[in-house]
């Protein structure tokens, strides 16, 4: 018996990972599965806490290297580790369900970096993550919800923004989203139309309903 899946959906900031995450999550309870939903960074923990304080939020002045910036997300991830095996490794229909994980720590830390400093980087991040003992629980899904930056601005207009919310950080940030997805062979879904008119949640949650679908079918 494979292991029950774990699936992730990685956007842009207002770029539509927690509602399609909830509508996927609902989706799977009402087809008898037991889910353990999860969102990063997270609000009602320590670690989560941390980077809304030291480093998120606009009023904060504290500079983090790269480096440093990437331990405090992946130590948010780390905390919840043994909770994802554990529901992966339990009998019965499961699946593990979050709003972001590693994916996104690697799309941000590699921001605007090329060539030796890319690898260099991508090297330590994935030696971090995945190469050693421990390692992060690796997904068996990543979706990559592509949302213009232009839509994911609308959306921000009545929130307060943190440190990555404006428009030329976004732009960086979802062009180094778009290749860490293809370099990691996630599933990319657009959440506007050809015409570049916005989908909406519904037929965007049918379509990654349909990407699920083979995930679930190997439990």
């Amino acid at each position: 018996m494979s292991q029950n899946p774990f699936i992730v959906i990685e956007a842009l900031d207002a770029g539509g990972s927690q509602t399609q995450t909830n509508l996927l999550a609902d989706q799977l309870k009402g087809k008898n599965y037991q889910v353990l939903q999860l969102h990063f960074p997270q609000e009602d923990r320590a670690t989560g806490q941390l980077i809304y304080d030291k480093f998120l939020l606009p009023k904060n002045k504290q500079k983090f290297s790269r480096r440093e910036q990437a331990l405090l997300y992946i130590q948010d991830f780390y905390s919840r580790a043994e909770d994802i095996e554990h529901v992966r490794a339990v009998k019965g229909r499961h699946v593990v369900l979050s709003d972001r994980f590693y994916g996104s720590t690697l799309a941000y830390q590699m921001l605007n970096l090329s060539g030796k400093q890319r690898a260099v980087m991508q090297r330590w991040l994935m030696g971090v993550i995945a190469d050693g003992t421990p390692a992060l629980p690796k997904p068996d899904l990543v979706i990559f919800l592509d949302t213009p930056v232009d839509v994911s601005l609308a959306r921000l207009k009545q929130k307060k923004k943190d440190f990555f919310e404006t428009r030329q950080k976004l732009t960086d940030i979802r062009r180094s989203y778009l290749m860490v997805a293809k370099e990691q062979g996630w599933q990319i879904i657009n959440s506007v139309d050809r015409k570049g008119v916005q989908r909406t949640r519904e037929d965007l949650h049918e379509e990654i309903w349909k990407a699920v679908g083979p995930v679930l079918s190997l439990t």
